[in-house]
């Protein structure tokens, strides 16, 4: 018999590759002002999607069956990995090749629609605050690269 496949959330998911594109911050130094402008940009509009995403997820923490606000975050999860993948192609070339190829290989990871589906299904308050976490720190980079 094989054992079952264990669940792997979205929102942890989505906290790893916070902490992997954080222990990158350091490269941001690197990168020209315009670019590193570019990349706040990015960060910002992240931040606002993640608490869109949360605030739908709220609303399904009070009614499972809100399809509006199940269609708000699938929509913001998908806007969430294309801002993601332009910060990557942002540093392409700037930063060390490996270290990008493993973010981009989490990348996939986020885009699964498996996962952002069964997700929602799963919507909990510990759920609600990884999302506000991750808002939290691209609000933080943002900052960050602007300072």
């Amino acid at each position: 018999m094989r054992p079952a496949m264990q669940f792997v959330d979205y929102t942890l998911k989505l906290l790893g590759f916070t902490e992997a594109l954080r222990r990158l911050q350091n490269a941001f130094g690197e990168v020209d002002d315009r670019r590193r402008d570019k990349i706040a940009r990015y960060a910002e509009e992240i931040a606002g999607t993640l608490a869109r995403a949360a605030e739908a997820y709220e609303r399904l923490d009070k009614d499972a069956t809100d399809k509006a606000a199940q269609r708000i975050a699938i929509r913001e999860f998908a806007r969430l990995a294309g801002y993601v993948e332009n910060i990557l192609e942002t540093l392409d070339g700037r930063v060390d090749g490996r270290r990008l190829a493993g973010l981009k290989r989490r990348l996939e990871g986020l885009a699964s629609e498996g996962l952002i589906t069964e997700s929602l299904k799963r919507v909990d308050s510990a759920r609600i605050e990884r999302l506000m976490a991750t808002e939290g720190y691209f609000r933080a980079l943002a900052d960050g690269l602007r300072a």
